[in-house]
């Protein structure tokens, strides 16, 4: 499996269906343009042929409220993180089954990234994310919290039906 950010040659004549009507649209539409992130492709091996997963990053923050004042304290955004129906639920090949799910392998990966861009360019303390709640576990499963009582979502987050969530780096 390997990594690359989305480009428009890589996705020429690529499929993608994870199952969600507002990811597999976004995929479709928005990923290359989308100015306010930054998406990644997951690909079962370096002939680009099968894209597993994809992500997409953006700057975000987590409100922390308190009386009359806020407090925001920086983070990453995972505004898209989806796999395609194809290998969810599914054992990469010579893998544990307890963390060894072509989701995880896509999610060690995405934290790769977001450790690089974390300790070197925009030193965030937190990863934010809007979760569907069928993921919920999953991301538990990766240490995320659902936000603490003072802690709130931008008004423009809101997302119908997800879950704020976020983890400590």
């Amino acid at each position: 499996m390997i990594y690359t950010l989305a480009s428009k040659d890589d996705l020429i004549g690529i499929s993608f269906n994870c199952g969600s009507e507002y990811i597999d649209k976004y995929f479709s539409e928005e990923l290359l343009d989308d100015d306010d992130a930054v998406s990644y492709c997951f690909w079962a091996d370096a002939r680009k042929q099968e894209l597993v997963g994809i992500a997409s990053l953006s700057c975000s923050g987590i409100i922390i409220q308190s009386a009359s004042k806020f407090n925001i304290t920086p983070a990453v955004e995972v505004k898209i993180f989806a796999v395609d129906e194809k290998y969810q639920h599914k054992i990469f090949p010579d893998a544990d089954e307890d963390a060894g799910h072509w989701s995880d392998y896509c999610w060690y990966y995405l934290m790769e990234i977001l450790y690089g861009i974390t300790g070197k360019h925009c030193g965030a303390s937190h990863i934010v994310l809007y979760s569907v709640p069928d993921a919920v576990t999953f991301y538990k499963r990766h240490d995320f919290k659902a936000f603490a009582e003072l802690m709130a979502m931008p008004s423009n987050m809101g997302i119908d039906g997800c879950i704020p969530m976020f983890l400590n780096l």
